[in-house]
């Protein structure tokens, strides 16, 4: 049986919370129904409050609490929060930076530390993420780059394992997370039918096609602001650095590495991102054709569109608007 412990803190999401517990309750009963010989659960989920209290209350919902976490944990699991503006945030990191060496110590016995969502910011406080892979909710990438470059962000997976670390993107990315984790302990095989009859796609490990420039903090650069707005007014028109850097009283070189510090990316590559969401909202919204869609956001050959749409959000165009058309 593997010992698995969910962690409470203050602003936890209460759907992550109780649905990465109640996946294991589910991995549970289709073990036993595929085994009916066998009643050992295969899994023992407790919560634990990072403080050690007994319980944790919350919009009418009481949690029931360990107050000592176990001797051997074989996974712990860190449920995404409510905090999507910067200050929140950073009270969650700060939470969890306190605690890094309890997290050092777990990971060093060769405990799994799975983070869920913008768990994943609390996971990267204690440390433990640099130097290594991770993902995170798609709509905070921006801002995980800037507070930690010592990690290689991978934003467009939706599960992403490093070492003894695991980290999941946006939101419901979680169940995939909790799949990943009864992969590595029970295969593949039951993972796939836990799957089924969750009904997630198993398959389905790719943030890309939700992935955005809108994103929920932004940086704090004001003149780069000043140069984002400037290139969403005129997306479909060619870009010529030197002018565009005269034009905000940069030199090419200060733009560029402004640029890049405050989102990320250069400016040719966020023009990109730029054009391809204005692309995915053209798919979502209207049956226009693709080689007149393709000129509104400023490319004039339709094939290397569709090669560069496919490449950052991999499925191409027409399989886009089948899926996502309104």
């Amino acid at each position: 049986m593997k010992t698995l412990l969910v962690l409470v803190y203050p602003g936890v999401a209460l759907g992550h919370l109780t649905g990465m517990a109640e996946v294991f309750r589910f991995a549970n009963q289709l073990a036993q129904y595929l085994d009916p010989l066998n009643q050992q659960p295969r899994y023992q989920v407790q919560f634990y409050h990072l403080s050690g209290a007994s319980s944790y209350q919350a919009d009418g919902l009481q949690i029931a609490c360990i107050e000592q976490p176990p001797a051997q944990i074989d996974a712990l699991l860190i449920p995404g929060n409510y905090a999507h503006q910067a200050p929140e945030l950073e009270q969650v990191m700060t939470l969890f930076h306190a605690h890094k060496d309890w997290f050092i110590d777990l990971q060093q016995q060769g405990t799994l530390l799975a983070a869920g969502c913008n768990g994943s910011f609390a996971l990267a406080a204690t440390g433990l993420l640099d130097g290594g892979d991770a993902t995170t909710c798609w709509f905070l990438a921006e801002y995980f780059q800037q507070l930690f470059p010592q990690v290689c962000l991978k934003a467009e997976v939706s599960v992403s394992r490093s070492g003894n670390c695991l980290t999941a993107g946006a939101t419901t990315a979680y169940l995939q997370l909790c799949l990943q984790l009864i992969t590595e302990f029970d295969g593949v095989r039951f993972s796939s039918q836990l799957a089924k009859v969750l009904l997630v796609e198993p398959a389905l490990h790719s943030q890309a096609p939700f992935l955005s420039v809108q994103q929920l903090v932004s940086h704090q650069d004001e003149r780069i602001a000043a140069v984002q707005s400037y290139l969403r007014k005129h997306l479909a028109e060619p870009l010529d650095l030197q002018q565009l850097a005269q034009r905000f009283a940069m030199s090419g070189r200060t733009l560029i590495r402004r640029f890049k510090s405050a989102t990320g990316d250069t400016p040719m590559a966020w023009l990109q991102k730029l054009r391809i969401d204005k692309a995915k909202n053209l798919l979502e919204t209207t049956m226009m054709p693709l080689e007149q869609l393709t000129q509104q956001v400023g490319y004039e050959d339709v094939s290397s569109f569709r090669k560069l749409f496919q490449q950052y959000t991999q499925m191409t165009p027409k399989a886009y608007r089948n899926h996502f058309f309104q």
